[in-house]
């Protein structure tokens, strides 16, 4: 089963049963949250409980009697002049920029929209959501990746949907929600948005940074976490030159250099180790380590070799000093447990992850997860040595591990911080674009190199050197101004 196919069949019966019951095209299918996505009215009067009833009665009814489901193809002059119809602006203005004719779409019964990445026609599988009232809008929701076939039930996060309707809210006041707006930006000229996207940064870092100073007198062990490719590492440093500005200095531990021996790593689902296990981290070690610089005592500086798959201490040693933050930085930094031993439990903890704003158009999100991984193949290609089809390959696996290591923890940050920039698609587009080529249509990476070649190319490019030297998005693109 393709879980991503699934999902976005069942986002397009979703918006079809809307506009089939209510009559306007005003649904907006806004982002990711969970275990599903987050819909609302373009307007956002309340969705209500009936209405979800309704919604869900008539996908049901699709799925489940002869109507029609199937993919299709149709002349791209033929569906810009019926979206024109209908009153669309964002539909034409993508299908201008996609260089396809026929269009690939999608129908079910006598709706239908354009296809911009695998979809399903598999009734049987399509059946399992749930629609649920979330806020003013509506969860459209799926089964989870460890568990694929059921609903579970939703753990409360509110913290996260904040920081997502924050930025979704910041999207819509600078007429940046979809790609086509963003488009517009590049060619009006995009450096005024470059650095209020920078701007709204580095003023959540220093919002961040002055709240961390606060609780300096009970709790100095800071740590960071967050899925592959967030941009922890840049946070990290920024993070560091805000509570320099206050007063107050840090040095950095990666739980990295704290990897068991390769030997020592568990071997998951599959056969083969699982390097995104909790049980890499020696926690033994590191909360020693950390309780003796806490005490006062000097400890030994750790370094990780990844080549020879071995940790050892470096002869250099760490001694903290008056005013100064411990500050930790790993995928497993939020564990419970792992924090509850470090320090007491006395730490303040950080979530970073890219929740991206932007859409495709009301009917199609931009993933937040997509946009990790175009962060993460190029930043492989540049820097760590493996191809695209590699990276693409090892995803499935990394996004297993987040979602049962990460995602569950989410809601046991203090902070959270989005690392997301509503220009960097723009930026990584032109890089990813030939990488995501490069990829052979025998590799079993093709559909997602195709999928994602797919969506950058509704980007309009925007050269690198507009990054500043110090952005997060600089540690995925390189010729960043900090060290890593």
């Amino acid at each position: 089963m393709d879980q991503n196919a699934t999902r976005a069949t069942l986002a397009f019966l979703l918006s079809t049963a809307f506009r089939e019951l209510f009559g306007a095209r005003n649904l907006v299918i806004e982002h990711s949250f969970g275990d599903g996505y987050f819909s609302h009215r373009d307007n956002w009067n309340e969705i209500t409980a009936d209405e979800i009833q309704a919604l869900e009665t008539l996908m049901r009814n699709w799925l489940t009697s002869d109507t029609p489901l199937y993919l299709g193809t149709m002349p791209k002059r033929e569906i810009m002049a019926r979206f024109r119809e209908a009153g669309l602006k964002n539909k034409p203005a993508i299908l201008k920029k996609w260089k396809v004719d026929p269009v690939p779409t999608i129908h079910v019964g006598h709706h239908f929209d354009y296809r911009i990445e695998p979809m399903s026609t598999d009734k049987a599988e399509l059946q399992v959501f749930q629609l649920k009232k979330y806020d003013r809008g509506l969860l459209l929701r799926f089964p989870s990746l460890l568990v694929p076939h059921k609903i579970l039930p939703q753990p409360e996060r509110p913290k996260l949907f904040s920081i997502i309707e924050e930025y979704e809210n910041w999207g819509r006041i600078m007429q940046t929600e979809s790609i086509p707006q963003l488009n517009r930006c590049i060619k009006d000229g995009i450096k005024k948005l470059v650095w209020i996207a920078e701007g709204l940064h580095e003023k959540k870092i220093i919002n961040i940074a002055d709240k961390i100073t606060a609780g300096f007198s009970s709790k100095r062990v800071i740590a960071i976490a967050g899925p592959s490719s967030s941009g922890k590492t840049t946070f990290a440093k920024r993070l560091s030159i805000q509570l320099n500005v206050n007063g107050f200095t840090t040095t950095e531990i990666s739980m990295d250099d704290y990897f068991v021996d390769r030997d020592k790593i568990p071997i998951g689902s599959g056969g083969k180790q699982d390097f995104e296990s909790f049980e890499v981290v020696d926690v033994g070690l590191l909360t020693e380590r950390v309780s003796g610089l806490l005490q006062g005592r000097p400890i030994p500086r750790r370094r990780y070799d990844f080549s020879r798959g071995i940790g050892s201490d470096t002869g250099k040693f760490l001694q903290l000093r008056d005013r100064e933050f411990i500050l930790i930085e790993g995928i497993h930094a939020l564990n419970p447990r792992l924090t509850h031993h470090l320090a007491g439990g006395n730490v303040q903890k950080i979530y970073v992850s890219a929740m991206t704003q932007l859409n495709v158009d009301a009917d199609h999100r931009v993933s937040t997860s997509d946009n990790r991984l175009l962060r993460r193949v190029v930043r492989d290609h540049k820097f760590r040595g493996y191809s695209p089809e590699e990276t693409l390959e090892r995803w499935p696996s990394v996004r297993r591990g987040e979602e049962k290591n990460i995602f569950p923890f989410q809601e046991e940050a203090d902070y959270m911080f989005n690392s997301a920039l509503v220009y960097e698609f723009s930026v990584l587009s032109k890089i990813a674009k030939p990488l995501l080529k490069s990829v052979p249509q025998s590799s079993p990476a093709y559909a997602d190199a195709h999928r994602l070649g797919t969506l950058v190319s509704f980007f309009e490019p925007l050269a690198v050197h507009k990054v500043p030297g110090i952005s997060i998005l600089r540690e995925f693109i390189g010729n960043s101004e900090f060290s890593y």
